[in-house]
């Protein structure tokens, strides 16, 4: 007669979240392409690089 191995006490919820949480399956990041400058980025990141003004506006700083 062959004995099974069983666990002393049981594992409760919090501590059995807490060893399987790194096994849990991650969202793929959506990768967008800024559309003034062309530069891969997140959706909701600002890129500073390819900033363009508009048409109309022009900057004119005369100190």
């Amino acid at each position: 007669m062959e004995h099974m191995v069983v666990p002393m006490k049981k594992v409760s919820f919090h501590k059995r979240g807490v060893s399987n949480g790194p096994k849990a399956l991650k969202p793929i990041p959506v990768i967008i392409r800024c559309k003034a400058c062309g530069r891969v980025k997140l959706p909701h990141f600002f890129c500073s690089v390819g900033i363009k003004q508009n048409p109309g506006e022009e900057n004119n700083s005369t100190g």
